[in-house]
């Protein structure tokens, strides 16, 4: 019986010193904690930073410019639009919409938000209207094939017998 009380005290005595150095550890482990915290956000940080002004802040301007031109469009401006047509604002309807002229009478509804750039402000739509015999014809029909460097002779196709 002896011998189980020693056991016992052992054991009562082992329990308490291996409680202190669990606790020692887990002090030790949360110390080290906000060093290792801080090293693993810092990268995270920079990217964050990088990306910040490498690829949201340039979009950011862009769009900004984008609708600072939309905005600026008038009557007689030639643009382009996102479809690759060149025309001239004819008329400005509404908030988000455009009448564009493309040839002489040709005239497309447009949103203005496919327009991507301005050639040239306030171009021949807005002085046709003041002088109406300002604005050239688009194309001429040549009077002669010679105009194209091309002979009638060379034009004479062979019938095969």
């Amino acid at each position: 019986m002896a011998n189980n009380q020693t056991a016992t005290n052992t054991r009562s005595t082992a329990t308490p010193q291996a409680a202190t150095s669990a606790t020692t550890s887990t002090a030790n482990n949360q110390g080290e904690m906000p060093g290792s915290l801080l090293g693993a956000l810092t990268p995270i940080t920079l990217m964050i930073i990088v990306f910040y002004f490498l690829i949201i802040r340039p979009q950011q301007k862009r769009e900004a410019r984008n609708r600072e031109l939309i905005n600026s469009l008038k009557r007689g401006d030639k643009v382009v639009t996102v479809a690759g047509i060149i025309g001239i604002v004819h008329k400005i309807i509404g908030e988000k919409e455009l009448s564009l002229e493309v040839i002489d009478g040709t005239r497309l509804r447009m949103l203005k938000s496919s327009v991507t750039q301005v050639l040239e402000r306030n171009s021949e739509l807005g002085k046709a209207e003041t002088n109406k015999e300002a604005v050239p014809p688009i194309a001429t029909k040549p009077k002669s094939l010679s105009a194209f460097g091309i002979r009638k002779s060379s034009l004479r196709v062979k019938r095969a017998k």
